[in-house]
This record gives C-alpha cells, sequence and structure tokens, in this order.
C-alpha cells in the first residue's frame, strides 16, 4: 500500500458488514441502469418497427391496382390511394369528400344500403357505379371492412372496375338463355313438322301396300322402292321426333322391375331377320341367365334397338355381339361390331342427331345418349374406320322394386 491512496485504506479499514453492503448498493445500482438501457432499446426497436410497418401499410395502400379507401360509418372520405384519386377525381389523399357525391346519382341509395350493412355486420360488399374521369361512369365491385383507428370506428374499402366482366358475364348469360330458347323453338318447330308430315306419309306407305296388288309383276318393283324410302323416311320422322321430345325435356319415365337379358334378347330377335338377311353372326353374352333391375322398358327397348340396328345395318361382314355384365348397382350393355366404324373426325359430334357421323348413325346415337342420361346412366363409344364400333351402356340397376310416381327428364335434370 501506498500513501496515495488513503480512501482507499479507508475502506478497507471498514467493517466487513458495511463493506458488502454497499457493493451490493452499488451492484444494484449497476443493474437497474442496465435494465433502463435494455428497455429503452426495446422500445425504440418496438417503434422502429411500427414506423416502419405503417410505412409499409401505407405504400401498398396508396400504390394498390385498385381504389383503396379509408372513410367513416357515413361515407366521409379520410383517405384515398392513387388509384382512387384518379376514379374520383380528387387532388389529394386526405380529401374532404363525401361518398355520396361521388357515386353516381343512380346509385346513391344502393351506397346508403351498403354502409347500413357495413355499420351492421362489420362489412358489406355492393357493385356500385362512380363518376369517371371521363365523366363515363365506372362500375366498382365495393368490399368493405370496419376497422379500428385511434379508437374510432373506421372502414377501409376496397374498389375494383368490374364493369368489363359483367358486361362479359351479361353477355354470356345472355348468349346462353337465346341458346336455349333456339334449342326450345328448334325441337317444338321439330316436332310439329314430325307430325305433320307423318301424317300424309303414313297414307303414303299404307297405300303403295295397297297398290302392290292392284299392278302386275313388271310394275312391283317400282311400287317396292316407293314402299322401302317411304318406310325409311317414315323411320327418320320418328327419329326426329323422339330427338326433339327428348330435346325438349318431354319424356316421362316409369321405372319397374324387368329382366336386362331378356330385353337384349328381344332386340336381337328383332334384328336377327335383317342380321341373316346380310349373312351375320347376332348372339348375346350374357353374365348370367336372368339379371333383375329396376328401369324404364320402354326407354331401354329403344336404347336396345338403336345400338343393336346400328350394329347390324352398317356391318356387312363378320357378327354383332352383345355382353351383359353387372354387379350390385348398375348394369352393362356392350354392343360390338366388325363393321364399317366411324371416322375420326366424326367422333366429336358423335351424338348431334344433326352432324350424322360415319353412315349416318347419327340419329340413333343421339337417342340413345339423351334416354341414357335420362335415366341416370353414361354411354361411351370406341370405333375405329374400318375396324368396328363398340358402343357401352352403363346404366343404375336400382332394388328392383316398381317406382310409384314416373320420373321426368326436368327431374333428372
Amino acid at each position: 500500500m501506498t500513501a496515495s491512496s488513503p480512501g482507499l485504506l479507508a475502506l478497507l479499514s471498514l467493517s466487513p458488514d458495511l463493506a458488502a453492503g454497499l457493493g451490493v448498493a452499488l451492484g444494484l445500482l449497476v443493474g437497474a441502469a442496465a435494465a433502463g438501457w435494455v428497455v429503452r432499446t426495446r422500445e425504440c426497436r418496438a417503434r422502429a418497427a411500427v414506423e416502419a410497418s405503417d410505412a409499409l401499410h401505407r405504400r401498398l395502400f396508396d400504390e394498390a391496382a385498385d381504389v383503396m379507401l379509408l372513410h367513416d360509418t357515413d361515407g366521409g372520405a379520410l383517405r384515398v390511394n392513387a388509384a382512387g384519386r384518379a376514379v374520383l377525381c380528387v387532388a389529394t389523399d386526405t380529401p374532404s369528400l363525401s361518398l355520396l357525391d361521388a357515386v353516381a346519382v343512380a346509385d346513391r341509395a344502393m351506397l346508403r344500403r351498403h354502409l347500413a350493412a357495413l355499420e351492421a355486420d362489420g362489412q358489406a360488399r355492393s357493385d356500385i357505379r362512380v363518376s369517371g374521369p371521363s365523366g363515363d361512369p365506372i362500375l366498382l365491385d365495393l368490399a368493405s371492412r370496419l376497422v379500428g383507428e385511434d379508437g374510432a370506428r373506421r372502414a377501409v374499402s376496397v374498389g375494383r372496375d368490374v364493369g368489363a366482366r359483367r358486361a362479359r358475364e351479361a353477355a354470356l348469360v345472355a348468349a346462353r338463355d337465346e341458346a336455349e330458347e333456339a334449342a326450345r323453338v328448334r325441337s317444338q318447330f321439330l316436332a310439329s313438322m314430325s307430325h305433320e308430315i307423318r301424317t300424309p306419309l303414313t297414307s303414303v306407305v299404307g297405300f303403295t301396300e295397297i297398290l302392290r296388288d292392284e299392278v302386275d309383276e313388271s310394275q312391283r318393283g317400282l311400287v317396292d322402292a316407293i314402299a322401302a324410302g317411304g318406310q325409311r323416311l317414315l323411320s327418320t320422322l320418328d327419329s326426329v321426333l323422339d330427338l326433339a321430345t327428348l330435346d325438349a325435356r318431354r319424356e316421362t319415365l316409369r321405372p319397374a322391375s324387368l329382366d336386362v337379358v331378356a330385353a337384349v334378347e328381344s332386340a336381337i330377335e328383332q334384328a336377327r331377320p335383317q342380321a341373316e338377311a346380310q349373312g351375320l353372326t347376332l348372339t348375346v353374352e350374357p353374365l348370367a341367365a336372368s339379371l333383375p333391375a329396376t328401369l324404364d322398358a320402354d326407354a331401354l327397348g329403344r336404347i336396345l334397338a338403336h345400338l343393336v340396328g346400328n350394329a347390324v345395318r352398317y356391318t356387312e361382314v363378320g357378327s354383332v355381339t352383345v355382353e351383359v355384365d353387372a354387379d350390385a348397382d348398375a348394369v352393362a350393355i356392350r354392343v360390338i361390331d366388325t363393321g364399317i366404324g366411324i371416322p375420326e373426325a366424326a367422333m366429336a359430334t358423335l351424338f348431334d342427331g344433326f352432324k350424322s357421323p360415319g353412315q349416318g348413325q347419327g340419329f340413333g346415337l343421339a337417342i340413345t345418349q339423351r334416354l341414357v342420361h335420362l335415366m341416370g346412366g353414361t354411354v361411351s363409344v370406341e370405333s375405329r374406320w374400318r375396324a368396328g364400333t363398340a358402343v357401352t351402356v352403363v346404366l343404375p340397376r336400382g332394388d328392383a322394386t316398381p317406382t310409384e310416381a314416373p320420373q321426368t327428364a326436368e327431374a333428372l335434370a
């Protein structure tokens, strides 16, 4: 120890307890100072983060492509972003502006309802027109939500120009309605014309049968040609009338218990004379001897008649085979032929009855598709030109219990 440190000597000469107390006090002072520094540092960082967040939000608000408005619940604008200033024709981002003044006169009542819904529910959304820079109205999809700011109830509204989109949507709806009306008128016209033509044509076919017995052998060929042409035209008219009825949704289903295998065999027998005349092999390959289902017998018979009839008509050499399969929920009928097939270019319009693919199978396939869909099933076609065709129909099997009320196309649509 040197003589130059009397304070240290005095401190060392103190009692141990007093020295310890002074040390503790000194430590507390240093700790408090350090804690205060940490708190002030955190507060500064938090304040800087809030300021940075506010700056980012203000930048996002101002630079948004959509109209952005901060306003009170009465519609008084407190802040407007750049896009909003351009649309609403205001000079500053904090204008003295009421939204009611900016909205087109015809839509002010809509804006009042919008603000009332905002006040009641905390959010609202409406299509509202505002007067644009050129004087032409701009349709905004205005979505608003209540927010809290400095203890006051404010609202943030986002407006997106949807005029072009709404116009496109309206045009699509109008086009759809026009197409549906055109289809309805077409179906009514076809049904009416089919009836008007069918009545005299039936008389022509009937009279040719009488005429055949009245002419000599040399002229019977001419009468037979008239009869064959009349029968073909009558069959086409029946198909047109059938298709028009289905397209107009006037078909009624009456499901009942039936045996699918028996229905297939009946269709086969109806087509067998023509198949034998062409030298074709016509067979049925059922999963079982009997397959009960709940289906409309008339609709199923028409489906089978079209499919088997087409297969026989457009198969010159080979065979037509009808496979029948089923599980607990569905029954599948597959008609396979070795005929001329369908060109690939015709597959896209296969079920349009007025764009007949291949050699004229369009009406039969179109009617089949409508009936299958009406019955809640599906139909698919696999074909290659000059390599045969396979048509598969899958129908719900039902519970084999007759249905009390008939089903209509409207009910199943």
